[in-house]
């Protein structure tokens, strides 16, 4: 069926695409004619098509989906004409595409007033033409994709069913308008800027537009120039297609993301804040517990001291377990990858668990292959593997009443250059359904209410290590029967190292004149965690003085010298980060440790970015804590000062150990380099142009590793200095001068590395 806007055509184009057309009505009566026809016919309006055509098969053709050849015969000369009929949409009444006509005599095409004889060679070219222009316009009126067809001044010359639709016209109130002038104010950008029909290109883009209706869609639209077929320019093509309801579906999706991500850094925050919050007042009964016991108490002395101890770090654990848990549902867990001695990691485990067992009357083994069965060193992570063997053996006792517990270590498989080992626990113990098998790794997963009551737990411990063997690429294996106990094992498979994989473990030999002559200064601005630390360094020493919060310590800074300073990250007036900053901005050089209750993932290398030199959270562990300060004290009294010489631009070294001297690689880097940094430099000075704080942090974290590995040290604190002030919503004016002082080295080591990779280039030894 043919739309009637098409029918809408001036007299002209009508004629043009199809120059023997005949419309006819109910009555089959002729009611129009193609100019062509009625050179040959005569004019013939009102009068009876079956009086001069005949072979008129109407109905066939309408019903036929395809664009098949059809034709009609006149009855006065010996001309058929080639065509199609179709019904007019919305009106009782018939259309005839007439695009060619035949002579029956000769058996050719003829063209509307041009001899056949002088033309005869290039007829076919022309039905061909002809064809395919009545199909292509068929498939237009009826395709889901608006087009307008515009003339050389911009007004409207043709529209498709679908561009009326979505534009909510009626092609004839639209017909010969300009439509520059038709939608004024009534097409505007992503963002609800108002903006001119020239502004639309050949790029396709998204944008806003207030209908016919008045109601506000989103389109993808472009448009592009319109040629006749003499290739010369009769105007423009506009394309349009409606994506409300997608852009719609999408704006839903954009505004549930940000909600998730809202929800999610409250958690975070909720997580740091709980943390901070019980770690503070921990930290001071855990600490002077520790030192209680130094006191040489009575025997009921000593059991009260212990049950405080316990019941602290069971309390610890708890929430050492939640916050594991939400450092890896967020996929925030980094993996240490480190020569360790499987056997020796196992028996420290053992020492921690032994006890327990022992005050339950419970028969403890370890199994172990033969020593040279398993590789002396592996490589992994330690700690977590740690953490596993030590929660399934916490389960164990725990459940276990009477009976045994047992470790065993066995290898699976060895491949050259790894091992697949597995570490089992089984117990005596209570066992489990088949049922609770099934939800075992569940997040706080209890067989029973009653269990939680009588064992305790938080639940989080076995979905945890599953977790964490996932990470490491291993799997879990359970066996269990209630009443009977129960077999828990996992597989990982370790690659081998030497032994120079091994950490280096020095042992701190602890004096009472460790620290002595030494001065350190406390930021904290909660009493117990000040009186913790200071009892416990009192011990050793040294000479400490305390500040409540940033300002106070920058301004004891400004009148005494401190060998080193102990900063807490959250406090009134001014806090760790700010403090930091500007003891660095002052001059002074000695080590600043973060000491602080917020444990959660990525503080660490926050403090750094902002210029501490270390992190150590609370509660305090004497020792770690000793060990940590020590080592900086240790440091900063071998430093000398450095000679006053020039930091160079930039260092390839680490380009050159990474590709083991190969010159080509070096070239190759240093080219990406000066091809990509000043785009990146534009992107973010273009993010900061925006205030798009966000985009600042996330292009500040790309460039960082790119100046670390190209040794540019002029800039690595200041790049790492706009990440972390971008996170925090710092002032655009605070970073402006740091982005411009980025730029600007930046230009200088591209110029200098250009120089570089000129005598590269030309070095015929390269």
């Amino acid at each position: 069926m043919m739309s009637r806007a098409l029918l809408s055509l001036d007299s002209k184009q009508l004629n043009r695409l199809f120059p023997f057309f005949i419309i006819i009505d109910a009555a089959m009566t002729i009611i129009e004619l193609g100019d062509s026809l009625k050179e040959i016919c005569g004019d013939r309006l009102g009068e009876s098509i079956f009086d001069y055509f005949t072979d008129l098969h109407i109905d066939e053709d309408i019903q036929r989906t395809n664009f098949e050849n059809s034709w009609i015969t006149m009855k006065q000369q010996p001309v058929r004409l080639s065509g199609k009929w179709e019904k007019i949409a919305g009106q009782n009444q018939f259309f005839f595409a007439g695009y060619s006509q035949w002579s029956l005599n000769q058996n050719q095409s003829l063209k509307p007033g041009i001899n056949a004889d002088a033309d005869q060679h290039n007829d076919t070219g022309n039905q061909t033409f002809s064809v395919n222009e009545y199909s292509y316009r068929h498939v237009i009126e009826n395709m889901k994709i608006g087009l307008a067809e515009l003339d050389m001044a911009g007004q409207i010359v043709y529209a498709n069913r679908s561009f009326c639709e979505i534009s909510g016209y009626n092609f004839v109130d639209i017909k010969g308008k300009s439509i520059s002038e038709l939608w004024t104010d009534k097409i505007f950008t992503e963002n609800g800027d108002s903006i001119a029909y020239n502004s639309i290109t050949s790029e396709v883009r998204e944008i806003q537009f207030l209908d016919g209706n008045g109601e506000k869609k989103w389109w993808l639209v472009c448009k592009s120039i319109n040629f006749n077929h003499k290739q010369e320019q009769i105007g423009s093509l506009l394309v349009n297609f409606e994506i409300t309801r997608n852009k719609g579906q999408e704006l839903e999706l954009m505004a549930a993301k940000l909600e998730a991500e809202k929800a999610a850094n409250s958690k975070d925050m909720f997580l740091a804040n709980m943390s901070h919050e019980i770690r503070t007042p921990m930290n001071a009964i855990i600490s002077m517990a520790n030192q209680l016991s130094k006191t040489n108490p009575t025997a009921e002395q000593d059991y009260c001291i212990q049950t405080i101890q316990t019941a602290s770090k069971n309390l610890l654990v708890i929430i050492n377990d939640i916050l594991d848990l939400s450092k890896i549902e967020a996929g925030k867990v980094n993996l240490e990858s480190i020569g360790l001695n499987i056997s020796k990691v196992l028996v420290d485990v053992i020492r921690v668990i032994t006890h327990k067992a022992e005050k339950k009357g419970l028969i403890f083994n370890y199994f172990q292959p033969h020593l040279d069965d398993i590789a002396p060193v592996l490589i992994g992570d330690p700690y977590r593997i740690s953490q596993v063997v030590l929660n399934l053996l916490s389960n164990a006792v725990k459940f276990t009443d009477r009976g045994s517990v047992s470790l065993t270590l066995s290898l699976l498989k060895d491949f050259g250059d790894s091992q697949e080992i597995e570490i089992m626990v089984k117990d005596t113990g209570i066992g489990m359904e088949p049922e609770f098998i099934k939800r075992l790794f569940d997040n706080f997963s209890q067989e029973y209410e009653s269990v939680s009551r009588q064992y305790g737990g938080t639940g989080l411990g076995m979905s945890i290590s599953k977790k964490l063997v996932a990470e490491m690429g291993g799997h879990f294996n359970i066996k269990s029967e209630k009443g009977k106990g129960s077999d828990i094992s996992f597989v990982i498979q370790l690659m081998k190292g030497v032994g120079a994989d091994l950490p280096v473990e020095e042992k701190l030999t602890l004096s009472e004149d460790l620290f002595s002559g030494k001065k350190i200064l406390i930021v904290d601005d909660n009493e117990m965690n000040r009186l913790v630390a200071s009892t416990v360094l009192l011990n050793y020493g040294c000479q400490i003085m305390i500040a409540e919060n940033g300002q106070m310590a920058i301004d004891m800074v400004d009148k005494e010298d401190f060998d080193l300073i102990l900063m807490d990250i959250q406090m009134p007036v001014l806090n760790g980060y700010d403090a930091t900053r500007l003891l660095r901005k002052k001059g002074f050089n000695g080590p600043i440790i973060a000491l602080t209750a917020s444990a959660i993932m990525g503080e660490r290398e926050k403090c750094i970015a902002v210029g501490m030199d270390d992190y150590i959270t609370k509660p305090i562990k004497e020792e770690l804590f000793i060990t940590v300060i020590d080592k900086w004290m240790a440091k900063k009294s071998v430093e000398t000062a450095p000679p006053d010489v020039e930091i160079p631009l930039y260092n390839l070294d680490g380009l050159y150990v990474i590709s083991k001297g190969r010159e080509d690689f070096v070239a190759k880097m240093i080219q990406m380099f000066c091809d990509q940094m000043p785009t990146a430099v534009a992107d973010l000075n273009q993010a900061l142009a925006n205030t798009d704080l966000p985009a600042v942090s996330k292009l500040a974290h790309k460039l960082k590793s790119t100046i670390d590995h190209l040794g540019i040290v002029s800039i690595q604190r200041v790049i790492r200095d706009i990440e972390t002030l971008s996170d925090e919503n710092a002032q655009v004016s605070v970073l402006i001068p740091l982005i411009d002082q980025v730029g600007r080295v930046i230009n200088q080591v591209i110029e200098s590395l250009q120089i570089e990779l000129k005598r590269m280039n030309q070095d015929p030894s390269s």
